[in-house]
């Protein structure tokens, strides 16, 4: 898949959702920001009020797929998609892992995110909670270098 199939694919899903409160993150986010170059999937957070809309606009054009229950991951929603020639789409909303033996939430802020090119992106600190969250200590070091180098990019 080239960078403009991509770039076409997210700004198809996010003129698809656009009434809703959503943003894309994971993977596709740190390509966005030139950390990762092939991402696996298209990570779709929403509001937990907005899950049932949103999934139903991506049932008539994606095939749901099955997911099996995740023993750390308890999110309130989640569903998987698919299609020939686009990355796996993960719609996830109420975000929660079991972590010593307690549940752990993460709130999504819709009013966080932000459009460039069409595209509804998720703050990189957002998904920096999500990576520690989800206990991804790769991503949450990419991540972190990342936000250094802006903070001291914007100082200088």
């Amino acid at each position: 898949m080239t960078n403009v199939d991509l770039t076409t694919q997210l700004q198809k899903i996010s003129g698809l959702l656009q009434p809703y409160q959503f943003g894309i993150g994971g993977s596709c986010l740190l390509w966005r920001l030139g950390l990762e170059t092939e991402p696996k999937d298209i990570d779709i957070v929403c509001t937990e009020q907005d899950f049932k809309a949103i999934f139903q606009v991506l049932s008539a054009e994606f095939q749901q797929q099955y997911s099996p229950a995740h023993p750390q991951y308890v999110s309130a929603h989640f569903a998987r998609f698919s299609r020939a020639g686009w990355p796996d789409i993960e719609l996830m909303a109420g975000i929660a892992v079991k972590r010593n033996n307690a549940i752990v939430s993460w709130t999504f802020k819709s009013q966080r995110c932000h459009w460039q090119d069409d595209i509804c992106w998720m703050p990189p600190a957002d998904w920096l909670q999500l990576y520690q969250l989800f206990d991804r200590p790769q991503r949450v070091a990419q991540l972190r270098r990342y936000l250094v180098r802006l903070r001291l990019n914007s100082l200088s």
